[in-house]
C-alpha cells in the first residue's frame, strides 16, 4: 500500500537475500509563504482604526469648536403687572392702584455668545437651521474690544432708562404732571456751549422760566442765532450763562449731551434680574395706565409686546422681534403688539392663531386695547401687512 511520502523501490540482490524499503521523502514545490499577507492585513486594520478614531476625534472638536457668532433663541415672557418668584414686577406707592385681568406681557431673547463667550458650532448650526433661531456675527452686534462687563452695564443702563421713560410716557397719557430735571452730560466739541458749559451742570432756568422738560427747554431756545440766558447749578451754586444756538436735526440746539432724571408724583420700583436692554419700554407704560385706571386695560386677554418708549409715546423698533414672537407664542398669547418699524420683519413670521397689531405711539396700544376689551374683531386692527 502507497502511503504518502514514501515511494516503493525494487530490491536490490546484495547477497543478504533481504529486500529494503528506502525511506524517502517527496519535495514539494517552492512553498508560498501564508503567513507573510497576516501582518499586512492587521497593520491595514490599524490604519483604518487609527484613521477613524482620528475622524472622530476631529468631528468631536468641530462640534465644541467655537464660532464668532452671537445666538438669539425665543426668551421668556413676563406680565408686567404679574409677579416673578413671588415679587411683583412692579410696586407701585403714594397713587391709588387698581387690579386687571388683562395679561400684558413683555418679551424676552436669550442670547448665547459674545466678547470672551462663544457658540459651538452645532449649537450655530442649530441656530441657522431654525425658524425662530439666528445666528449673528459677533462684529455686529457689539463693538470691537467691548467686554462683558461693559455689555451688561449698558444693557442695565438701558434697562434703568426705559423704566423712567416708561413712566413718563404713561404720565403724559393720563395727563398727569411730573418734573424733568436736565443736566449736562458732555459738552459737543466746536459747539457753541463749548466754553461755557460744563458737564455736570444742571440746567434751571432758561430765558428767567423753569425748565421742566426737554421739550420745554427744545420750544424756548431761539428759532436763529441769537443767544440764550441760561440758569445753571453747578457745584452748588447758581450761575447765570450766555449760550449760543446751532440748528440740528430741524431743531435749535445748545450742542450739549443731556441726562434726564424725573421727579414722579409716586414712588414706582421694578424688580427684575439678568434683563437688561429697552425693548420692554412700552409693555411697561402700558402696565403702568392699566394699573392706574379702573378696569381691564385689555379685557381679559393675553396680550404680549415689545418696544422702546420716550416721553413722548413714541413706540422705537427693537431686535430679536422674531424670536419674541416665537416665545410669545409659547407662552400662549392672544395679541401682539409689535413696534411699526420693525414690520419688515414680522412679515412672514406672525405665529398661526396670534393677532400681530402693528403699533407707532403707545397712543396706537392703549387704542388697540381698549377694542379688544370692547369686543372688537383684533382682524380689524392695523398689521404689518403693506407696511415698510
Amino acid at each position: 500500500m502507497w502511503r504518502p511520502g514514501y515511494r516503493f523501490r525494487p530490491p536490490r540482490w546484495a547477497g543478504t537475500g533481504h529486500s529494503s524499503l528506502e525511506a524517502c521523502v517527496f519535495k514539494d514545490p517552492a512553498p508560498v509563504s501564508r503567513t507573510s499577507s497576516r501582518p499586512a492585513r492587521r497593520r491595514r486594520i490599524g490604519l483604518e482604526a487609527g484613521a477613524m478614531i482620528a475622524t472622530g476625534l476631529l468631528l468631536i472638536l468641530a462640534v465644541w469648536a467655537p464660532t464668532p457668532y452671537v445666538l438669539e433663541r425665543p426668551g421668556p415672557a413676563f406680565d408686567t403687572t404679574g409677579e416673578v418668584d413671588g415679587e411683583p414686577i412692579m410696586s407701585i406707592d403714594g397713587i391709588d392702584t387698581f387690579p386687571t385681568e388683562t395679561q400684558l406681557d413683555f418679551t424676552t431673547v436669550y442670547v448665547v455668545g459674545g466678547p470672551g463667550s462663544s457658540p459651538r458650532i452645532l449649537d450655530t448650526l442649530i441656530s441657522w437651521a431654525s425658524s425662530t433661531q439666528a445666528a449673528l456675527p459677533l462684529e455686529v452686534m457689539y463693538p470691537p474690544a467691548t467686554t462683558r462687563e461693559e455689555i451688561s452695564d449698558s444693557g442695565t443702563a438701558a434697562m434703568d432708562s426705559s423704566q423712567d421713560l416708561a413712566v413718563a410716557a404713561a404720565l403724559e397719557d393720563l395727563g398727569e404732571e411730573y418734573s424733568t430735571t436736565l443736566t449736562v452730560n458732555a459738552v459737543i466739541p466746536g459747539s457753541p456751549a463749548e466754553g461755557v458749559l460744563r458737564a455736570g451742570d444742571v440746567l434751571r432756568t432758561v430765558n428767567g422760566d423753569p425748565i421742566t422738560s426737554l421739550d420745554g427747554l427744545r420750544s424756548a431756545l431761539p428759532g436763529d442765532d441769537e443767544q440764550v440766558a441760561l440758569g445753571v447749578d453747578r457745584d452748588g451754586e447758581r450761575e447765570e450763562l450766555t449760550v449760543g444756538t446751532v440748528e440740528s436735526g430741524g431743531h435749535r440746539q445748545l450742542g450739549v449731551y443731556l441726562e434726564r432724571s424725573f421727579d414722579f408724583p409716586f414712588d414706582i420700583e421694578f424688580a427684575l434680574d439678568n434683563i437688561g436692554g429697552p425693548s420692554a419700554g412700552m409693555m411697561f407704560s402700558l402696565g403702568i395706565i392699566d394699573e392706574l385706571t379702573p378696569g381691564s386695560l385689555g379685557g381679559d386677554n393675553h396680550v404680549a409686546g415689545t418696544g422702546t418708549i420716550d416721553v413722548d409715546g413714541d413706540v422705537g423698533p427693537i431686535g430679536g422681534i422674531q424670536q419674541k414672537l416665537a416665545g410669545a407664542a409659547d407662552a400662549g398669547v392672544d395679541l401682539f403688539l409689535a413696534p411699526v418699524e420693525n414690520c419688515q420683519d414680522v412679515r412672514g413670521h406672525e405665529p398661526d392663531g396670534m393677532h400681530v397689531v402693528a403699533v407707532d405711539t403707545l397712543e396706537d396700544s392703549v387704542n388697540a386695547l381698549n377694542a379688544v376689551a370692547d369686543g372688537k374683531d383684533p382682524d380689524t386692527l392695523p398689521t404689518c401687512t403693506g407696511r415698510s
